[in-house]
């Protein structure tokens, strides 16, 4: 029973250091915060262009590294946002936009 308790610790530490991992590498790929992933869907939602969207984040923040094909693939929904990204209440307000975005670009 020991050993399998040790196994079982061993294995779950290691599953907990693969999603860190995993986590930190996406979001470092991503190239876009998850404050300007809400923007993003949040703009979506009010029917901006993703031209528009774009140009907003870019003279707001001229060292953001989105580009206008991040924003394009954001503006799906087609983004993952970590809860270690935000703010708890950001967070549950992204899940909600991230849905609404979904069901904006399944019905267009």
């Amino acid at each position: 029973m020991n050993n399998l308790n040790k196994k079982n610790k061993y294995n779950n530490d290691y599953i907990q250091k693969k999603t860190q991992r995993r986590e930190k590498k996406r979001t470092e790929k991503r190239d876009v915060s998850g404050e300007e992933v809400i923007f993003i869907f949040e703009k979506i939602l009010e029917d901006w262009k993703t031209i528009r969207i774009y140009n907003t984040i870019i003279q707001s923040n001229p060292k953001s590294h989105v580009t206008k094909k991040k924003v394009e693939q954001i503006s799906t929904g087609n983004c993952k946002v970590y809860e270690s990204e935000l703010e708890p209440q950001r967070y549950i307000h992204y899940l909600t936009l991230r849905e609404k975005v979904y069901e904006k670009h399944k019905s267009s």
